[in-house]
């Protein structure tokens, strides 16, 4: 119980921190922002109010009905500490995006477009630091065949991926001091690396495999 307390929690006082503040909000919520052109898609607030927390809550029941529903359901004892941190840093990031929509709709200077870089950066910080511990599972960490198949491909790959994620992560939070039309294509770029290279590297660790056998 105690690991579906701070999650909770999180969803929670977004939600009643929304309500607190709901008569002072206007009548449309910006839910989108162009790199350098500002909001771009909106919302009523009531509207904003429910997406925004059942898309948190369905992510958090998502990942929480996960380990049982997967077919290596039994690996997950052994990197449940790192999983639920997972789960926690994922709340803690829609979390802080609610409470800055929040603020930028009752009028605060908040500079969203740089602002994108440096959370996604910091949760790709987190989850590299802890996809390392993953056991083979088919839903958290790089899933390619080569990794499914084999549990030393799958630990180096995933030793290769998280340092990745991580340095990955430091550069998106950079882009904080960048100018915000640099920041889109950093963050693409860096995802892209960090889903190809481990791919790639998986795919070569089997080729080597196979060759030996």
């Amino acid at each position: 119980m105690k690991k579906h307390l701070l999650p909770i929690s999180l969803i929670t006082i977004s939600f009643f921190t929304w309500l607190f503040f709901y008569p002072s909000l206007p009548e449309q919520i910006p839910i989108h922002w162009s790199i350098g052109e500002g909001p771009d898609g909106y919302q009523s607030k009531v509207m904003a109010l429910i997406t925004l927390h059942v898309l948190m809550i369905g992510i958090y029941l998502l990942l929480t009905v996960i380990p049982k529903i997967d077919p290596k359901k039994k690996n997950y004892q052994y990197f449940s500490k790192a999983y639920s941190i997972s789960i926690l840093s994922m709340m803690v990031f829609f979390f802080l995006i609610n409470m800055l929509i929040l603020l930028f709709s009752l009028g605060y200077d908040i500079p969203m477009e740089s602002l994108a870089g440096p959370l996604v950066g910091l949760l790709f910080l987190i989850m590299g630091n802890y996809m390392q511990q993953a056991k083979q599972n088919f839903f958290f960490g790089i899933r390619t065949p080569w990794t499914l198949m084999d549990e030393t491909i799958w630990r180096k790959t995933h030793r290769l991926g998280g340092k990745l994620f991580m340095v990955g992560g430091i550069i998106m939070m950079l882009t904080l001091f960048l100018p915000a039309r640099y920041e889109m294509f950093i963050i693409l770029s860096v995802t892209a690396m960090v889903a190809a290279v481990p791919t790639g590297y998986s795919y070569m660790l089997f080729r080597k495999l196979d060759s030996q056998s």
